[in-house]
């Protein structure tokens, strides 16, 4: 697995409700020192969204377009994509940047912005 396909796939974890159930998994994906600045304007930081996550409902029905990495530096990426949440149709553009920590990337900042666009280019 390249390092795009796992964080491709780390980003889509946080959409799966099995996965978020897991606080532990959650702990061990996300930084201490997190923190998002969501596309509904809230600021999470590593416990709200821990909290917010372990309490969904169900899988979220999201759909990420355009994802691309790009290295920062070593043990630095920065991800851009364009999510769609399906059922409610919106779209946002997306960044998010991961820090690898010993062995584990963990998710250190996200920000989404609400957009009608379908690219971020």
């Amino acid at each position: 697995m390249t390092i795009e396909q796992l964080i491709l796939k780390y980003e889509m974890d946080f959409f799966r409700k099995e996965f978020c159930d897991n606080i532990q998994n959650l702990k061990n994906r996300i930084h201490d020192e997190f923190i998002e600045f969501g596309k509904s304007g809230q600021v999470f930081d590593n416990n709200s969204i821990i909290k917010y996550l372990n309490h969904l409902d169900s899988d979220r029905d999201i759909e990420i377009q355009h994802f691309e990495i790009k290295d920062l530096k070593d043990d630095l990426i920065v991800a851009n994509y364009v999510s769609n949440e399906i059922e409610e149709g919106i779209k946002a553009l997306r960044t998010s940047i991961w820090v690898k920590e010993y062995t584990n990337w963990k998710l250190y900042f996200h920000q989404g912005t609400v957009t009608e666009s379908d690219t971020f280019k």
